[in-house]
């Protein structure tokens, strides 16, 4: 499992695939209302204040509101199709891919689960997990972003109109920002989540004394929060421009939003946010997504490693 465990649970390819599945179905059922907001925040080009008459959100609470006003509480779910096979896409992959190498890497190098194979399995295994499911983040974000004026209204009808007037290729925009901050990213989360479980093992209110050093749920959603939202802040600025480059060609879907913002690349997003917004607008959106960071990867890992444990307890 991805935890500190000495006593690692021996499982094949395909059950850490189911696994990861799980952890991403449950995860992105239960947190999408957050993922709705922190897009909204990143494609606004008006500030994000109490006191801005122009902007359309100014805070969690009033964005909430207006959203289930104008949309009622599908609005909080929007994209929620094309964000489940997202997170199923990303899950499988990417805990499949990282049980597998973790295992490869033990035989090879003849040693225990370090640091180092942590971080780079978890970058590896993020970076395929993130172009495997690219296609469904660029249509979560259009149908996050369209609100009631729907161009889109079905998840693949939404996928053929964009191959259809904007190429394949456009299925992967936002994709370079995505793959400097993803291999960084998950490294970061997978090993940082193993070093918060080694250094919370021997407290017994989070970890099972009587089972070597397997983590309780509790230790799980701790480990999983804290590698989330360390992660998540270290990146943050490449994910606001992910977004902004998905929106790209979209633009007209989004009536009633505001200004629309324009780019040609990473470089070009970036510096005309700033230009623009000011050097804070960078982080437009970082509180939802801080708190769905936490949440969600502590959920995700808690998800992952109890399902890991049932299947384990059924073979045997």
């Amino acid at each position: 499992m991805v935890g500190y465990d000495e006593k690692k649970i021996e499982l094949t390819a395909q059950e850490y695939a189911f696994a990861g599945a799980a952890a991403g179905i449950i995860t992105r059922f239960l947190f999408q209302p957050l993922d709705v907001l922190k897009i909204r925040f990143q494609l606004q080009v008006e500030p994000l204040k109490r006191s801005s008459d122009i902007s359309k959100y100014r805070t969690l609470l009033q964005a909430s509101s207006t959203i289930l006003k104008e949309e009622g509480i599908k609005g909080l779910w929007r994209g929620h199709n094309s964000g489940q096979l997202l997170s199923i896409t990303y899950g499988v992959v990417q805990f499949s891919t990282f049980e597998t190498l973790t295992e490869y890497s033990e035989k090879v190098f003849s040693s225990h689960r370090s640091l180092n194979s942590h971080f780079i399995c978890g970058a590896v295994a993020g970076t395929l997990a993130t172009i495997a499911s690219f296609p469904f983040d660029v249509t979560r974000t259009r149908f996050v972003a369209q609100g009631n004026y729907q161009a889109y209204r079905k998840m693949w009808e939404g996928m053929v109109l964009i191959v259809t007037k904007e190429g394949p290729t456009a299925l992967f925009k936002g994709l370079t920002p995505t793959l400097i901050q993803v291999a960084p990213q998950s490294g970061v989360t997978f090993l940082t989540h193993n070093v918060i479980s080694r250094l919370i093992q021997n407290f017994s209110w989070v970890s099972k004394q009587s089972e070597g050093s397997e983590l309780k749920v509790s230790g799980n959603l701790i480990a999983g929060s804290v590698s989330g939202l360390v992660a998540k802040v270290a990146v943050y600025p490449f994910d606001l421009a992910k977004k902004r480059l998905q929106l790209q060609g979209f633009q007209d879907a989004r009536r009633g939003f505001g200004e629309n913002f324009t780019c040609r690349g990473l470089i070009n997003c970036l510096f005309r946010t700033m230009k623009n917004e000011g050097f804070t607008a960078l982080f437009k959106g970082l509180v939802p997504s801080m708190i769905k960071a936490s949440v969600t990867t502590g959920m995700y890992f808690t998800v992952y490693d109890e399902t890991c444990k049932i299947l384990a307890t059924v073979k045997h």
